[in-house]
């Protein structure tokens, strides 16, 4: 049991300290306040090595030397017997469709990650 008993409640307002913090002029946010802070606390974060390993960039990398060396695999192999020769059509409506969401994938990854990409891979990007 505690058998110190708590001063009274107006002890608490006569002590030194309340009467300097009573003094001081009040401090009030800027109006940046809240941008500066969210920003601070983004660039104050190090990412770590997996979240690294799996940003977009690369991906892409990794995607790009894997169609690469499919490309060469299948043409090393030789031409495959008349019979079971198969032709994709590159204007198809489901080739377009998966172009498309290929290229939509490909700019919200870089909305995400825009310090990634320079000026010209973000105009090549956009398309123009």
């Amino acid at each position: 049991m505690n058998r110190n008993t708590p001063p009274p409640d107006d002890s608490w307002e006569s002590d030194a300290v309340w009467q300097l913090l009573d003094q001081a002029p009040p401090k009030s946010a800027g109006a940046r306040f809240a941008d500066d802070t969210v920003r601070a606390a983004r660039l104050s974060v190090t990412p770590s090595w997996w979240s690294r390993l799996l940003s977009p960039v690369p991906l892409a990398g990794l995607a790009a030397a894997t169609a690469a060396l499919a490309f060469a695999v299948v043409s090393l192999t030789g031409p495959a017997p008349s019979s079971s020769v198969q032709t994709a059509v590159l204007d198809s409506p489901q080739a377009v469709a998966i172009q498309e969401i290929a290229e939509t994938e490909t700019l919200i990854a870089a909305v995400d990650q825009l310090d990634d990409f320079s000026d010209n891979e973000l105009v090549s990007l956009i398309g123009f």
